[in-house]
């Protein structure tokens, strides 16, 4: 009986423990709820913060200190109400020239963000161009059109990254040599007084900063750094081909002989197709060098200039000079057009060959739209270098100049001038002595020799 009451006790005990167990359960399971709910409603209240701020992005309301403001003067009002002069005297170019170039440079085009408006593209273009017509600081570009310095330098970079990539096959495509392009520049050449010619190369060294550890390499022979310019120039001022990037201290005539325009003269089929027999003489087609280049039958040098050159060789030199005078011409454009590199490049040597090779791009791009260099671009220009000290370095070269081959080629042009001379000062005496014969006479021009055939 004892025993029957014990576990009738221990059985209420336990029912009594499990329903305190039971109660308790229910109370953790209300406060977890009850923290849970909490929680949610804070973070509805976060989602709710945000849809708010993602909201007022989308509508444009933005925030008051993204950026700085700046006076947004010069290309929003100056450019836009001033007359096609101030245009050009500030960008180079003219304002058809201006939206053409725009035209073939749309991957230059950014896209609004939800934070700022995107420089749009013609400010983008005029940037950089103001940058390659001006030598002023990048800093006070950035003041001048209302942005920042880092913004100056991203697009004039990325204007000339773009300039050499989309323009370039479009402008400079002279490489592989076609019979079309050989035979139009053969033609060009003898109307400027000089036959079976290519085009004239020459070199060109523009002032630049190297870096401390290679400075000795840019150091020229007229005690300055630069960088060099190798090019072939057509009879229009044109670069049919350039090299750049080589240092100062290195010679003309080992850029050209490491050249791909060496190893194209060498080897193009199409100049050997086009050679011409002149009195006896087989001429290939060829180029016009100075002293600097080595002598062969595809470079055509001036002879020395000595006391014992007769009048044939006289008349050689003076005829290859006055046609070499369109590499002279379309250096001095560049430059004029471009102070960038006329005063020299002050940026950082490694962009220093990406800017010029833009420039020579854009000299062809605006040649082709008949955008013409101002007189006084030249002049200032032509001032500016008189009153430098830097000088162009000058090269003798007389390796190879007994070549058999090219010194009867020579000698037979040689011949060709001197007897076309003798030829015209006899013209020119008859039409002194009788005023109703014709008279021919070359004249010389900005950019080359033309004839014409005047009646008195």
């Amino acid at each position: 009986m004892e025993n029957k009451e014990n576990l009738i006790k221990f059985t209420l005990d336990m029912c009594e423990a499990a329903s305190k167990c039971v109660v308790d359960m229910h109370n953790t399971i209300y406060e977890y709820r009850k923290r849970r709910q909490l929680h949610q409603r804070k973070l509805m209240l976060i989602k709710k913060k945000q849809l708010a701020l993602i909201s007022s992005i989308l509508l444009n309301k933005r925030r008051q200190c993204w950026a700085l403001k700046r006076p947004r003067k010069f290309w929003e009002k100056d450019c836009q109400k001033n007359g096609p002069e101030f245009f050009k005297e500030n960008f180079r170019m003219s304002t058809s020239s201006f939206k053409e170039l725009c035209k073939l440079l749309q991957t230059l085009k950014k896209d609004d963000t939800n934070f700022r408006r995107a420089i749009c593209l013609e400010k983008r273009v005029a940037i950089a161009l103001y940058a390659l017509g001006s030598s002023i600081e990048f800093k006070k570009i950035a003041n001048l059109f209302g942005v920042g310095k880092s913004t100056v330098c991203k697009c004039f970079n990325e204007f000339c990254q773009e300039v050499w990539k989309t323009l370039l096959p479009l402008y400079i495509s002279a490489l592989p040599l076609n019979s079309e392009e050989v035979q139009e520049q053969i033609s060009g050449f003898e109307r400027l007084g000089f036959p079976q010619c290519l085009g004239a190369i020459d070199t060109c060294h523009i002032k630049v900063k190297p870096e401390f550890d290679n400075a000795d390499d840019y150091y020229n022979s007229k005690d300055w750094y630069s960088m060099v310019l190798f090019a072939l120039v057509d009879f229009r001022c044109r670069f049919l081909y350039i090299n750049v990037g080589n240092p100062g201290r290195v010679k003309d005539s080992d850029i050209f002989e490491n050249s791909s325009l060496k190893q194209q003269l060498d080897n193009c089929s199409v100049l050997e197709e086009n050679s011409k027999v002149i009195n006896g003489v087989k001429v290939p087609v060829l180029v016009l060098g100075d002293a600097a280049f080595k002598f062969s039958t595809r470079v055509m040098k001036p002879y020395s200039c000595d006391d014992s050159a007769n009048i044939a060789q006289k008349t050689f030199n003076n005829q290859l000079s006055k046609c070499r005078k369109v590499v002279d011409n379309a250096f001095e454009q560049l430059k004029a057009r471009f102070p960038r590199i006329g005063k020299g490049i002050d940026s950082k040597i490694d962009n220093a060959s990406s800017i010029i090779r833009t420039c020579c791009v854009l000299h062809n791009f605006l040649y082709e739209n008949n955008d013409v260099v101002n007189k006084d671009w030249i002049r200032d220009f032509k001032t500016q270098q008189q009153a430098s000290e830097l000088q162009q370095p000058e090269e003798i070269t007389t390796e190879n100049d007994d070549d058999r081959n090219g010194e009867k080629i020579r000698r037979c042009l040689a011949r060709l001038f001197n007897t076309q001379s003798e030829s015209s000062e006899n013209e020119i005496g008859s039409a002194d002595s009788d005023d109703n014969n014709d008279v021919n006479i070359y004249f010389e021009s900005d950019n080359e020799y033309e004839y014409l055939n005047d009646t008195s």
